[in-house]
């Protein structure tokens, strides 16, 4: 921090800059003129600002270029006039007093805290202050480095919300243990620890027979409406109860166990069937998340009387403990693409294709982001202006955030769309949206989806909500899951020689770090280039590094 420059405003001789009894803290050779010390300050890449602690106020007396980039506001703005000017309605109070206390002590400081640019636009500031004595030992003036630091808090505060929720998520589980104690807490231990949907199962049944009296658990097949039977416990594993390896449920089950099954999955419901023929009851729990129905567990009691009230309440939150835990595990499985279906359906009502009508172009995504109290994704338009994109949304219900690039050829926005629906059901089914263009009075959606099963729940549910949309096609795919070495590899081959090396250079030699512990000219020397070639290559670099991971 006082590296910065002993330049003043004025010929006063300035001794130390970080408040010790007469300490230099800075040297410069003879050779380096003031004129070099004021132009190093004037095209530093943070904002310096220099205030006269002499004054009542200590009003500005320098602000160079760095801080008009900051914050809007030119020098011969601030001059003159106490950096207060910044704050606004939501500064808050404690950095400010930080920073007086500071002054009052002759001490230095450093703080973050909410400011405003000259339009208006908040922004967060993180303000090192330090003290300038003069040759007395009194402190004449103030510096001041201002750097933005918006995206970064931005980052954290997205960071501590999805902290929170977790947060929030594993309180409501422990609650959930609290009131299900036993078979439910040895039963959700095994949902949270699974690693794949059969350990999940497994685990599910062997935790249900250690208290009832056994326990099966089945896959939900739409295709030939049957549930198949993938592991079961206890009685129901025995040779005396072995349930069937497919239970029918169209037409309303077959048997005892299979209309409990199928009552289950129509209703969406526990149901307790008591079996006449002098076996067990049974209990069909359906596994259900939001519009997607994984399967039924079949829940065996020795006898009547175990199956109360109570115990309905107990399995109904089980069976959705049980079901949360397989659209986790179904939505990772998306994520890797693992033997995934991909789905292509066009939707004629939607608000993309509102906005595609206003502005006569096609709109493509490319991709979300998570940073905002919304989802919100960005769309290429093939026409269109920031203003008459903006025009456009506001007659359609769309939200526009920001236009991120305007050219000769269309432009780049980031929007938020109200699209709550299809949203939901894509989260149920634990699917993947892929990609979105819209044209021409249509729009087609593609998303992958882990399993066929919920790749024919997720279109049926599309079919229901939207009017005239149709599945335009439909794909399986088992792509095997790119190791890390082989992302590595595959990267490595993008590159060339020249901006491997820059890229590596810059990386260890501490090029990204802040303050940089090597310069361009210093990696532009090791590899024997000019310092914008040296920049070429790393650029180059950082675009195939950034687009290998965003298109991964």
């Amino acid at each position: 921090m006082s590296r910065g420059s002993d330049s003043t405003a004025d010929d006063r001789p300035v001794a130390a800059m970080d408040g010790t009894d007469g300490m230099v803290t800075a040297a410069s050779a003879d050779a380096v003129d003031e004129a070099l010390k004021t132009r190093a300050m004037d095209e530093a890449p943070v904002g310096i600002t220099v205030a006269d602690a002499t004054e009542p106020d200590m009003p500005l007396v320098y602000a160079n270029a760095a801080f008009e980039r900051i914050t809007g506001y030119p020098p011969e703005y601030a001059v003159g006039r106490n950096c207060r000017f910044l704050q606004g309605e939501t500064t808050r109070a404690e950095p400010v007093a930080e920073m007086r206390a500071a002054i009052e002590n002759g001490a230095a400081t450093t703080v973050e805290l909410r400011n405003y640019r000259r339009d208006g636009e908040m922004f967060w500031n993180e303000v090192t202050i330090a003290p300038l004595h003069d040759e007395d030992g009194d402190v004449a003036y103030y510096v001041g480095f201002q750097q933005d630091v918006t995206r970064r808090k931005r980052a954290e505060r997205a960071a501590a919300r999805r902290a929170a929720r977790i947060e929030r998520e594993r309180a409501a589980q422990e609650h959930l243990l609290e009131r299900l104690n036993g078979v439910v807490a040895e039963v959700t231990s095994g949902v949270a620890e699974a690693r794949s949907r059969s350990e999940l199962e497994r685990r599910v049944v062997d935790g249900l027979a250690g208290t009832y009296a056994g326990a099966w658990i089945g896959s939900y097949e739409p295709a030939s409406e049957a549930v198949v039977r993938q592991a079961a416990a206890g009685w129901a594993g025995s040779d005396d109860g072995t349930a069937p390896e497919s239970i029918a449920v169209e037409e309303g089950g077959d048997g005892v166990l299979g209309s409990a099954v199928a009552r289950s999955i129509t209703d969406r419901d526990v149901t307790i069937r008591s079996c006449a023929d002098g076996t067990v009851p049974v209990a069909a729990v359906p596994l259900h998340y939001g519009d997607a129905v994984y399967g039924v567990v079949g829940v065996y009691a020795e006898n009547n009387s175990e199956f109360d009230e109570h115990e309905r309440v107990v399995l109904t939150a089980l069976g959705r403990a049980v079901a949360t835990g397989i659209n986790t595990l179904e939505s990772q499985r998306t994520l890797r693409g693992e033997d995934t279906v991909e789905l292509q359906f066009t939707v004629m009502s939607h608000p993309l294709v509102d906005l595609a009508k206003e502005l006569d172009c096609r709109l493509a995504y490319r991709g979300s982001v998570a940073d905002r109290d919304r989802p919100t994704s960005l769309f290429e338009l093939s026409d269109g202006t920031g203003e008459s994109v903006r025009a456009a949304a506001a007659e359609t219900g769309i939200e526009l955030h920001a236009v991120l690039f305007e050219g000769d050829e269309g432009c780049l926005v980031e929007l938020s769309v109200a699209d709550t629906e299809l949203r939901t059901l894509l989260a149920d089914h634990g699917a993947e949206l892929r990609d979105v263009t819209a044209e021409h009075s249509i729009a087609r959606f593609t998303v992958e989806v882990a399993r066929e099963s919920l790749a024919r729940s997720l279109a049926d549910g599309v079919m229901e909500r939207f009017e005239s949309s149709e599945l335009a096609s439909y794909r399986q795919s088992s792509e095997r899951t790119e190791t890390r070495q082989e992302f590595v590899s595959r990267l490595r081959e993008e590159l060339t020689d020249r901006q491997y090396a820059a890229l590596v250079r810059a990386y260890t030699g501490g090029f990204f770090e802040w303050p940089h512990e090597a310069t361009g000219d210093d990696l532009a020397e090791a590899m024997d280039v000019c310092r914008s070639t040296f920049h070429e290559h790393l650029r180059a670099a950082q675009r195939k590094l950034i687009g290998a991971i965003l298109d991964r």
